[in-house]
């Protein structure tokens, strides 16, 4: 699983690349908690992500309880008309703001601070 870090106005953004399953869920959640701070509003960048299985949306959820408990956000952008109903099926939607682009959801961030 790989993750490329950066800041856009202060919003940590995560861009996720091809894969959430089985063999880089745990390392997701490992990097992710290393790297969000408490009460840093994250976003997590799915427009490169092919494939989640169950390991991948309970990696998702135990990040969305650590966001949580930090006080902190997380929100998901560039969604794929695939992974939407995988999320839909799943219902992980109603836990998690999503967007269509990642600067849709920096831009959401950005209001909910002032």
């Amino acid at each position: 699983m790989e993750i490329r870090f950066e800041y856009i106005n202060n919003v940590l953004v995560a861009h996720l690349q091809c894969y959430l399953d089985r063999m880089g869920a745990e390392n997701f959640k490992y990097v992710l908690s290393d790297r969000m701070k408490p009460g840093e509003n994250v976003v997590l960048d799915l427009e490169k992500l092919v494939n989640i299985d169950n390991f991948g949306l309970d990696a998702l959820l135990a990040m969305a309880q650590k966001a949580l408990e930090n006080k902190s956000v997380i929100k998901l952008a560039g969604v794929s008309p695939d992974m939407r109903i995988v999320l839909d099926i799943t219902k992980v939607y109603r836990v998690f703001d999503i967007y269509p682009t990642v600067d849709d959801a920096v831009a959401s961030c950005l209001v909910e601070e002032s």
